[in-house]
């Protein structure tokens, strides 16, 4: 059983020459504070296409276990039962939105840092590092 209380949006891009693939672009990367099931499903009945089928690189192609078996990317990834994965385009911007439980978060915004950005007023990178004099001092201490 997965505890998958928080959300990422983070955008993407396609992978050149592999259809249904796409990257983290490094950008644009923000807590998604609503339900990521009802979200795509909003998204839908407002029009968007969305991919539950879409790969991303670091994920699907790291760990074929993953991919298999973990239920945000495999057939329980599905809109009727609450997805909690997919990639869309808004606003001319392709993002992919995935439900994670707070390590995942905290992984996923060390591997892809920003100090501003949609969500400043949530947790910039800051929030989840020291300054190096801050942990010098409290090594004396």
């Amino acid at each position: 059983m997965m505890f998958l209380f928080n959300g990422i949006r983070a955008q993407v891009e396609p992978v050149p020459a592999k259809t249904g693939w796409y990257q983290l672009t490094g950008k644009h990367i923000e807590r998604w504070t609503m339900d990521v099931g009802d979200t795509l499903g909003d998204l839908e009945n407002g029009g968007a296409k969305v991919d539950y089928q879409a790969k991303i690189l670091g994920i699907h192609d790291r760990d074929a276990e993953i991919a298999e078996r973990d239920p945000r990317f495999n057939e329980e990834n599905n809109p009727e039962d609450g997805a909690t994965f997919g990639v869309y385009t808004e606003a001319g911007r392709t993002y992919m939105l995935l439900a994670v439980n707070q390590a995942e978060y905290a992984l996923f915004r060390f591997l892809c840092p920003h100090e501003s950005g949609d969500d400043d007023a949530f947790d910039p990178i800051s929030d989840y590092r020291l300054d190096a004099a801050a942990v010098n001092a409290t090594d004396t201490a």
